[in-house]
């Protein structure tokens, strides 16, 4: 079996993200449709509006309201599954909006403020963080950078979010200042995009099977509060001015 595109779903991965629906509507936190609204990934991976928006989008709708009457599991990761191979593949948010790009990284312009995303895209048999690909991921992140702060001088931090940043392959792209001070995300209601989801899969798109269960074995404990902390490996947010890359 060949490694999936980055915009595909597994089953694997939609019934663990579905697993945590299914704990919220027990504990009785909201609906089923609320929670995938608010606790998956899927809308935004099926290029259905940004995550953020409300849920006004009609094909996001009917599939909310398909997972509302599914009675199980099995069948609501046959109704994700279904979408996920019905719809078109979405543009990636990056492309779509045209945000500043070179190679795996992109950066997301608000204000004074230059945030780094992560988005690889290649298709081979060793990770992206592998050492015969660090000079490349460094020159990706230093030119965009640079790109950037010429184009917008406004620019006076650099941040960003991720559970990469628990890495030592990732932290090592950024200056040690950068990444010294991260703080690890706590207080979250919201998980729809990949910087705590993107830890369960491995680089070839596949569930890891023991963070898996660990997120299971945290999730059967839960009983409604911080949700940060199912997650085995935090999500750490960094910030720093940008002389520190000067």
């Amino acid at each position: 079996m060949g490694r999936p595109a980055p915009d595909e779903m597994s089953p694997e991965f939609a019934a663990l993200q579905l697993d945590l629906v299914d704990r919220f509507v027990a504990l009785e936190l909201g609906t089923c449709s609320e929670g995938v609204h608010a606790l998956t990934n899927f809308k935004r991976r099926l290029g259905l509006g940004a995550p953020t928006d409300p849920p006004s989008n009609d094909t996001w709708l009917g599939i909310l309201g398909s997972l509302d009457c599914a009675t199980t599991e099995i069948e609501r990761v046959d109704i994700v599954m279904d979408a996920f191979a019905s719809l078109p593949r979405p543009v990636p948010t990056h492309i779509a909006e045209g945000w500043p790009t070179v190679g795996a990284f992109s950066i997301q312009v608000s204000g004074t403020e230059a945030r780094t995303h992560f988005y690889a895209t290649e298709h081979d048999d060793t990770s992206p963080f592998h050492r015969s690909k660090l000079a490349q991921r460094q020159q990706e992140l230093d030119t965009v950078l640079e790109q950037v702060r010429d184009e917008h001088p406004e620019i006076d931090r650099v941040a960003g979010g991720s559970w990469l940043y628990t890495t030592s392959s990732y932290t090592s792209l950024f200056p040690p200042a950068h990444v010294a001070g991260g703080r690890v995300r706590t207080g979250r209601s919201t998980f729809r995009g990949m910087s705590h989801w993107g830890q369960f899969l491995d680089y070839r798109w596949n569930l890891r099977p023991a963070l898996a269960d660990q997120f299971r074995a945290r999730l059967a404990a839960w009983t409604g509060d911080d949700l940060c902390k199912l997650f085995p490996i935090p999500t750490l947010d960094v910030s720093s001015p940008t002389e520190v890359f000067d």
